[in-house]
């Protein structure tokens, strides 16, 4: 199997190559130093990172990448398999309100060039999308109703930090039924 890239849009500066190598260590990472080293920057060389801190450079990072992924260059080399924006909301939140359209428009474009870009190039799309305090404290994604139709899977992820015990919910699936699957699991 060919080994594939990926692309992180990072919107908040949070992209730590440190964290990267915590997961391979914690997942039956190297057993020396020397592999360690080879690993991670084999693992490494395969991201790439954008820094991206509005909405429109956002779109131009993305329609690049929609470029890239057509060119024959791109076909011979590494195969993009995973894009990763991290986060959305962050991005999005500033232009939506106000009485205006236009955030709205560039949410429901920004979630159309998305998903042809998963089908046209056959890759996988995670994006964040933040929580806020909703009805009577009960939290709710920070683009509400009007992003619910965007992605194909949602998943809700939570953390209890005084146990390091996560949950992780679907919401949404286009093969499960209505009633939500959870699964917990502790970060070490």
């Amino acid at each position: 199997m060919d080994r594939g890239s990926v692309v992180y849009v990072d919107t908040g500066n949070s992209f730590s190559s440190r964290r990267i190598h915590h997961f391979l260590c914690e997942n039956g990472g190297p057993p020396s130093k020397q592999d360690d080293t080879g690993i991670v920057q084999r693992v490494m060389s395969r991201i790439l990172r954008h820094s991206v801190f509005d909405i429109n450079l956002l779109f131009n990072v993305l329609h690049q990448l929609e470029f890239v992924l057509g060119s024959q260059e791109y076909r011979e080399g590494c195969k993009v398999q995973l894009l990763i924006i991290d986060s959305v909301s962050s991005l999005i939140t500033p232009v939506l309100g106000g009485g205006s359209s236009q955030g709205y428009s560039l949410m429901t474009s920004l979630g159309v060039l998305l998903k042809k870009l998963a089908h046209e190039h056959d890759i996988a799309i995670l994006v964040t999308n933040h929580m806020v305090g909703g009805e009577r404290g009960n939290p709710k994604p920070a683009l509400g109703e009007s992003w619910k139709s965007i992605p194909h899977v949602r998943l809700l992820l939570s953390c209890d930090y005084e146990t390091n015990t996560c949950n992780i919910s679907t919401l949404k699936h286009p093969s499960l039924q209505a009633a939500s699957r959870s699964a917990s699991f502790v970060i070490g």
